[in-house]
C-alpha cells in the first residue's frame, strides 16, 4: 500500500513538473533535472528504515537529478528513474581493482546502458562532525560511515589513544556506524554523533562478520543505553548540547561513465561522485 501511494505521489508530482516546466518555456533536458530530482526522491522514500531511508532519498534524489540532466532527452520518466538507481547500486558496490560495466535494460522501452565505474581516489574537504561533549575533536579524519561490529569487550575512549579516559564499553557483537578512522582509532557514532573512539584491532567491517556470526549483532541506535553502566553515556537523550566541528576530512570518490542506446539514439557520459559525511553520493 506504501509502495502505491508514493508511486501516485510520483505520477502526479511527474505530470505537474513536465506541464510547469512547459508553461515556463523550459526544455526538456531540463526538465530532467527536476523530474529526475522528484522521482529519485520518491523512490528513496521508499527504501529503507530510520537513517537508512533518509540516506537513500538523498542518494536517489542526487542521482536522479544527474540522469534527468545529461540523457533526460533521451528518456522517458520511468528510465530516468530505473537507470538512476541502477547508478546508485554501482556506487554502493565495494571497489574492485577492475570494475567491469554492469548492464541496465528497460524493461518497457527496449533502452539499455553499460554503467561502468571508475578506479576510486580520495578528495580532502572539509564536513562537519558532531559529538559528543567529553570526547575530544580530532582535526582531520578518513569518511568511513558503514556499519561495523565489535569482535571482544572493548574500551570506549574520549580521544584516540589509548591513556585516554574511559567514557564507556560496547559489548562484544554490537554493530555501529563507524563515523570515519584516524590513525588505528575509529569514530563510535550514535544516531549520527560521535560518542568515542574504539581501536582497529577489536572492530570489522559488518560485511566481513556477518557471513561467520552465530547470532545477529545488537545496534548501537536501537539499544538502550542508559541501562547500562558501560553504555549510559551513550545516551544523547542526556546531553543538552552537542558540540559540532569542521574536520578535514578524506573521503572517496568515484568516476561512472553511463554508455546508452535508446530508439533516440546513443549519448556516453562521465560524472564523478564522492562520499559524504551521512553516506550519501554527491555529484562533483
Amino acid at each position: 500500500m506504501r509502495k502505491k501511494f508514493v508511486a501516485s505521489i510520483l505520477a502526479v508530482a511527474i505530470a505537474a513538473s513536465a506541464s510547469g516546466c512547459a508553461e515556463m518555456g523550459i526544455n526538456k533536458e531540463q526538465a530532467g533535472t527536476i523530474i529526475g530530482g522528484l522521482a529519485g526522491a520518491a523512490i528513496g522514500a521508499t527504501m529503507g528504515k530510520g537513517n537508512g531511508k533518509i540516506a537513500a532519498t538523498l542518494i536517489a534524489a542526487g542521482i536522479g537529478g544527474y540522469i534527468g540532466n545529461r540523457i533526460g532527452n533521451m528518456l522517458d520518466e520511468k528510465d530516468q528513474q530505473a537507470l538512476a538507481l541502477r547508478t546508485q547500486e554501482v556506487l554502493s558496490q565495494p571497489v574492485t581493482a577492475s570494475a567491469q560495466p554492469v548492464t541496465w535494460t528497460s524493461d518497457h522501452s527496449g533502452a539499455t546502458a553499460q554503467i561502468t565505474p571508475g578506479q576510486e581516489f580520495t578528495q580532502t574537504k572539509p564536513v562537519e562532525v558532531k559529538r559528543a561533549p567529553k570526547i575530544q575533536a580530532v582535526p582531520s579524519m578518513k569518511l568511513i560511515n558503514e556499519q561495523y561490529v565489535s569482535t571482544a569487550s572493548l574500551n570506549v575512549r574520549a580521544a584516540p589513544n589509548q591513556k585516554a579516559d574511559k567514557v564507556g564499553g560496547l559489548p562484544t557483537n554490537t554493530e555501529f556506524t563507524a563515523v570515519g578512522s584516524t590513525g588505528d582509532w575509529i569514530l563510535v557514532g550514535r544516531k549520527g554523533v560521535t560518542v568515542g573512539y574504539v581501536h582497529k584491532d577489536y572492530v570489522q567491517p559488518k560485511s566481513q562478520v556477518v557471513a561467520k556470526a552465530s547470532t545477529p549483532a545488537v545496534n548501537l541506535d536501537e539499544m538502550n543505553v542508559s541501562a547500562s553502566k558501560e553504555t549510559k553515556a551513550f545516551d544523547l537523550d542526556s546531553i543538552q548540547s552537542l558540540p559540532t566541528e569542521q574536520v578535514a576530512a578524506e573521503t572517496s570518490c568515484r568516476p561512472v561513465t553511463v554508455s546508452l542506446k535508446s530508439d533516440k539514439g546513443q549519448s556516453e557520459q562521465q560524472n564523478t561522485f564522492c562520499k559524504q559525511a551521512n553516506g550519501t553520493w554527491e555529484l562533483i
